[in-house]
């Protein structure tokens, strides 16, 4: 009877450990530059959004024609309230928002306690536009700055201390030839465009030619099956 109690016992402590390492945080964030090779879904992403009045309600115009979700990575000081229809509509329409952080500037010039205000003031400015708290889960750090190695360096380190986790790069940012963006993008692929005329030209240009090749035009939360701002480790 002794010999069942302390297998249980012991067996209970095992399944505990287990249990708290999976639910561990990771240590750093991780920096996505593709998604899955193997499925045909890309994501369609859009930077900056200075004139979202001018700009949002075209973008989501092609994305509509053409079956796309996108995801929207406006900087917080491009965020007011009297555009909340605007984003409101975007959300709406199955578009999905994340942060280009408040100002455009390079994380690497900032501090930790730097980077962590700009994800605040970003978090403020749009619950302020939309008019109630919207969760948002991934960032793009403007430039891409200080994430040539990923998310395991001081960038990575400082957003994750900040409490997000899914920093999203790309791997396609061509918006000037068309032949050398499809020669490039594939399954996973992460295209990067910003909100102004030359690229919403090329968005149009580039989802007609895409017709053909049958993929799935997803938000980055659906192409990297994000859930949640802290990436959980399971071993």
């Amino acid at each position: 009877m002794k010999k069942a109690v302390a297998f249980l016992v012991v067996t209970w402590l095992i399944f505990a450990a287990c249990a708290a390492q999976a639910a561990t945080p990771s240590r750093w964030a991780h920096a996505y530059r593709y998604g899955d090779r193997t499925q045909p879904r890309i994501a369609i992403t859009i930077d900056d959004w200075m004139y979202p009045d001018q700009w949002l309600p075209e973008f989501m115009a092609v994305a509509e024609e053409y079956g796309v979700k996108l995801t929207l990575y406006p900087s917080g000081y491009n965020l007011h309230a009297e555009d909340r229809t605007l984003w409101q509509a975007a959300l709406d329409a199955g578009h999905v928002i994340g942060s280009h952080f408040y100002q455009h500037k390079r994380l690497t010039e900032m501090s930790a306690a730097g980077v962590a205000r700009e994800l605040e003031k970003f978090q403020i400015a749009l619950d302020e536009t939309l008019g109630y708290h919207y969760e948002f889960l991934s960032v793009r750090p403007p430039y891409g700055a200080g994430l040539a190695s990923g998310g395991n360096g001081k960038v990575g380190r400082w957003i994750h201390g900040a409490g997000f986790d899914h920093i999203v790069l790309w791997d396609v940012d061509e918006t000037s030839n068309l032949k050398t963006a499809l020669r490039q993008i594939k399954n996973g692929s992460i295209v990067l465009m910003h909100a102004n005329h030359r690229d919403l030209l090329f968005f149009r240009s580039l989802m007609e030619a895409l017709q053909e090749r049958g993929y799935e035009y997803v938000t980055i939360n659906e192409l990297l099956n994000i859930t949640s701002r802290i990436f959980y480790v399971e071993d």
